[in-house]
Formats: structure tokens, sequence, C-alpha cells
């Protein structure tokens, strides 16, 4: 009997400006569907606190290319490598990061919506993803702006497929005729950048969530989509944030506006192997290319000896290096920011990490003795540095 050769297995590498964890079912979300996205985290490894040590637009995406430049040279020692982009804020480098090939897609953007899945601007990277691999690439990172900078996910109201009900002559309709019209968005691709505020529609937040959960799911659509096209080849897929975006949680929506809050740098960052396994002690996001070097060598993404220990040392802290803050630190315990913005106050803020997910109650005037401990730290770190 014949034997046929494996196709050689094929690592996949998903990265997304722009991507909250909140709308991700994986990190509770109740209010959107993810459904292959929480397939892949449900046999995989997921980090709850996979925490941002950079604020500052495209430095995280940057950082991650160049600190892997190791493990993708040594991808290119058993095959093709490919990087793929829509992002035009990304500058791709006359080396490209180390890859065999990489292609800047230039999409058109355009004011409205897609009519069709097929016709946005996500798909259409994936589509090119997909015909760029061949059976000799081990490699693809796929990396988009999309979710920053253009939603054109078709949009769809669930009230059109509604009957219109008869009109009924009593008492009620008077009180019908009354009734506050429904609220809805302009069709436009543009994302929102807007402080909110008690004269805005009640009606406005939920609307933007509700558009920007449209891009999520035409994301999780691609992924299953991408993961199809090369399900005979072994695939690891590995998805990840490269920044967030706020949804009315500092007070803001949109991306990189307002005070530095949570939600700009605990990002999704999940593996499709190596699990089940969540792992909910603190982790730098700076330890990306560390971990792809592990998935390449077959070891453990996390030994169960990290995973008991977890935030038991009481010196594990990610810094954050942010053009919106004077310093941010996230410990086991606690999440310090010093806004910068004279707008949000110049004050320092202070939150209980990990229970105050969203930052929804400042603790500062309450732990005095804590905000001394991060300003002594932040003495002592200016006069090493000097």
């Amino acid at each position: 009997m014949s034997k046929f050769p494996l196709r050689p297995p094929i690592t996949v590498v998903v990265t997304l400006e722009g991507l909250a964890t909140s709308p991700l079912g994986c990190y509770g979300c109740s209010w959107n569907q993810t459904p292959t996205i929480d397939a892949l985290a449900a046999s995989g490894v997921v980090w709850d606190r996979w925490t941002s040590p950079v604020d500052r637009p495209g430095s995280l995406i940057n950082r991650w290319l160049n600190d892997s430049r190791g493990w993708i040279a040594r991808q290119a020692d058993h095959g093709a490598t490919v990087f793929l982009t829509d992002d035009p804020k990304l500058t791709i480098p006359e080396d490209q990061f180390g890859f065999s090939q990489a292609i800047a897609l230039q999409p058109t953007l355009k004011r409205l919506p897609a009519e069709t899945v097929e016709a946005t601007v996500l798909a259409q990277a994936i589509a090119a993803s997909i015909q760029a691999v061949t059976p000799e690439t081990r490699l693809i990172w796929i990396h988009s702006g999309m979710l920053r900078d253009h939603w054109d996910a078709p949009v769809t109201h669930d009230d059109e497929d509604e009957e219109t009900p008869e009109p009924v002559e009593d008492e009620t309709q008077d009180l019908a005729s009354t009734a506050p019209e429904p609220f809805f968005l302009p069709p436009t691709t543009d994302p929102p950048a807007l402080q909110l505020s008690k004269r805005d529609d009640p009606d406005l937040l939920f609307a933007w969530m509700q558009r920007y959960a449209a891009q999520v799911r035409l994301l999780d659509e691609m992924i299953d989509l991408l993961g199809e096209s090369v399900r005979r080849r072994r695939p690891r897929i590995v998805l990840a944030g490269t920044s967030g975006f706020s949804l009315g949680e500092n007070g803001w929506l949109g991306h990189h506006v307002g005070p530095l809050r949570s939600q700009d740098v605990r990002l999704p960052m999940l593996v499709s192997h190596g699990g089940p396994l969540r792992v909910p002690s603190l982790q730098s996001a700076a330890a990306l290319p560390e971990l792809l070097e592990r998935l390449l060598d077959d070891k453990p993404l996390i030994t169960p000896a990290d995973w008991c220990r977890g935030d038991e040392a009481p010196s594990r802290s990610v810094p954050t290096d942010s053009d919106r803050a004077i310093k941010a630190v996230t410990t086991s315990n606690w999440f310090y920011v010093h806004d910068a913005d004279p707008l949000a106050g110049g004050a320092e803020r202070l939150f209980v990490k990990p229970d105050d997910v969203n930052d929804v109650n400042d603790i500062a005037r309450l732990r005095r003795e804590v905000l001394n401990q991060f300003a002594t730290a932040a003495d002592s770190d200016a006069t090493e540095s000097s």
C-alpha cells in the first residue's frame, strides 16, 4: 500500500489594529457572536491579560515584526514565508522583515459599506492571502488596519425584515404615533472618533457597538474561510490585536482617542494549538516572538509551573509607553495611569485588576499608599535613566 507524504504544516498569523477583547465570545462577550474565533480558543490557548507595552499608533506591530526576524528566518529554512498587509500606515523595509515575499495591498476605500461580504476590503485581503499560499509556504502573516480605518461590512437592520403591522384604531394608536423614531447611523465606512456626552441619543453607543460587531463578525467569517483553505496543512493559527478600540469605556468611541484605559492595552491573543488552556495571569505582549519560537519548536506555550505560579510574584508588571499618559503600569493587582491630557483631568487613576475589567471604579483617592508606590518607582526609574 503506497503512502502519500504528509503536506508540510503551515503557520498562519493574523494581526489587526483596533481589535478589542470586548466583541469576542472567548473573552466573555454576550452581545456578539464569533463562532470561528471561539472554536480556535476552545481547542487552543487564550491569554486573558495580554497587555501591550506600547500605546503609540503602529508601534506594536513594528516591534513584533522586528523582534520576530530570527523566527521568520527559521521558517524560511523550511519553505516560503509571506507577509501581506492592507495597512497603508505600515512601512515595509527593503528587507521585508526577512520574509521571502511581502505584499502591500492598496485597496480602494469606498464611502459606503459594501453590498456583499466578498466586496469588503478584508475579504479581498483574505482572498489575496489564500492565493499567495503555495505548497512550499510555511508561514503567512496577515496584518490588517481595516478595523481601525474602514468599516465596510454590509449594513443590515433587523427591523427591515419584520412585517409592518396593520393599523389598529384604538386608544393605543395615539401613543404609538408619539413614540420616538428608531435611531440609525448614517451608512458610512468611517469609524467613530468622538467623545460621548449626556446630550447624545441613548441608542448612539449601542448603534456604534453593533456596527463594530458587524466588522468583527466579518473577521470571524474570513478566519473560517482562511482556516478551511489550509485545513489539510495542519495549520497553527495565531490571532492577536496590535491595538485596542474604545467602545465608551473611557467616555469615547474610536481608536486611540480619549484618555488611556485598559481597553487600549488589554489585547486579544490566542493560538489554535497547545490547549485547551486559558492563561489568567498578566503577560506582556512583547512576549509574542518568544511564543512563536516555542510554537515552531513544539514546546509548550506555557509550562504547568508558569501557569500555577500565575500572578503570585508581586514584581510582575507591564509598563506601557504611551503618548496619552505620563506613566501607565499594569500589575497583577492594579492598573495605574497618570493622564497626560489636561482635558482628562491630568490626574492619577487607579483601578483594581483583574476585577475591574473596564476601569469603572477609580479608587485613587482611597489608596494613596498605592499611588505613592507607583510614584516612587517612577522616580527611581528616572534616576537610573539619568
